[in-house]
């Protein structure tokens, strides 16, 4: 088979990906693993396990992307979000920081946001808004990121009793 093939089936994986169907996309991201190992294909290998809910799968996919290729945040971010979950929170911030270094990494203000939420959850506003300022300026218009800067500035102009 073609390199062809192989990315014909990766875009269809992602297709089925972006409007749910999650079957399809499994089957399809399985099949252009069959004709290349692809980091890309492992990534969204890994948010299909992830929101089937299978997360020690989805990890050991994300790893793998990971491990095929060292420069790629995305897969980064989606470990620290599901240490984050499963309460591995130290390890968390190790692949969240990973992430905003790697070369390759589609929405870095992601990795920010996630960062933010982090410390927010540490009762650390100070080091919670640094990185809500680098994720608002590389994406001014991030909703939850300028709600979490409101809460956070709005409690932090609270009198404390």
């Amino acid at each position: 088979m073609s390199s062809s093939s192989f990315q014909l089936s990766l875009d269809l994986a992602k297709d089925h990906f972006k409007v749910g169907d999650l079957d399809r996309a499994e089957f399809h991201l399985r099949s252009s693993l069959e004709l290349e190992e692809s980091e890309e294909a492992y990534f969204y290998l890994g948010l299909v396990q992830n929101a089937l809910g299978q997360w020690s799968d989805a990890l050991a996919s994300y790893y793998k992307a990971v491990s095929l290729n060292h420069e790629y945040g995305n897969p980064c971010n989606e470990i620290g979000v599901l240490l984050l979950r499963m309460g591995n929170d130290k390890e968390a911030v190790y692949w969240l920081k990973k992430s905003v270094r790697c070369e390759r990494n589609d929405a870095p203000h992601i990795s920010y946001f996630n960062l933010a939420t982090l410390y927010k959850l540490w009762n650390r506003p100070e080091r919670s808004l640094q990185y809500l300022h680098k994720a608002l300026s590389l994406k001014k218009d991030f909703s939850e990121a300028n709600e979490l800067w409101r809460e956070l500035k709005s409690d932090e102009e609270a009198p404390s009793n």
